[in-house]
């Protein structure tokens, strides 16, 4: 038991000292059957699409990508997957980063889930967003960490590079105004639930 509390301590830690501003969860129209191999392949197409989103082919030549940090989780039954990530927002408008990804992974497969299902909002408080994202370490250890997906390795000064009409229309074509519209909405009501829950 005191290793796994050190690990999450050190994991933790870490997370802290990282550059980010977005928390998120991702969630399947049915965690319970969804299968781990079926997921895996629907998150890997999702960061790759997201990181062309935003950083065009330079996300495959340079490997230019949105620095995250992806944890699966499993739910109270140890039944519902879905996951939890943190990651810095790869341009300046923070909530309409939140709304182009949940638009992207809502359209992005009939598995997926639908946009009032995830929740993608501006970090409140770093603290209670790392405490989050590690609180199944105690169950599935360093496995919850998705280490595959996740991405460290781009600075802000990079991502700042790439903003710009070709990276807006970029966006614009993977999420349209109406699903803006609709992923607006669904974060004013998490924030609102947030606040009320806080």
């Amino acid at each position: 038991m005191a290793d796994w509390r050190r690990e999450r301590q050190e994991l933790m830690d870490y997370l802290l000292e990282q550059d980010w501003d977005v928390f998120g969860t991702l969630k399947f129209v049915d965690g319970r059957r969804i299968g781990r191999d079926t997921a895996h392949k629907l998150l890997r197409s999702f960061w790759n699409r997201v990181d062309r989103v935003f950083f065009g082919h330079a996300a495959e030549r340079q490997g230019v990508r949105v620095p995250r940090w992806c944890f699966a989780h499993e739910g109270s039954d140890s039944e519902n997957f879905h996951i939890h990530f943190v990651l810095k927002s790869p341009i300046a408008d923070t909530e309409h980063v939140c709304c182009v990804f949940n638009a992207i992974w809502a359209q992005h497969h009939p598995q997926t889930a639908p946009l009032a299902k995830n929740w993608i909002l501006p970090v409140i408080s770093r603290a209670s967003a790392v405490n989050y994202v590690t609180r199944e370490y105690w169950r599935m250890g360093s496995a919850t960490r998705l280490d595959d997906i996740s991405w460290a390795k781009t600075s802000s000064a990079d991502m700042a590079a790439y903003e710009g009409e070709k990276q807006a229309l970029r966006i614009n074509k993977a999420a349209s105004s109406a699903w803006i519209t609709a992923a607006t909405a669904a974060l004013r009501d998490q924030q609102s639930r947030y606040t009320h829950s806080s």
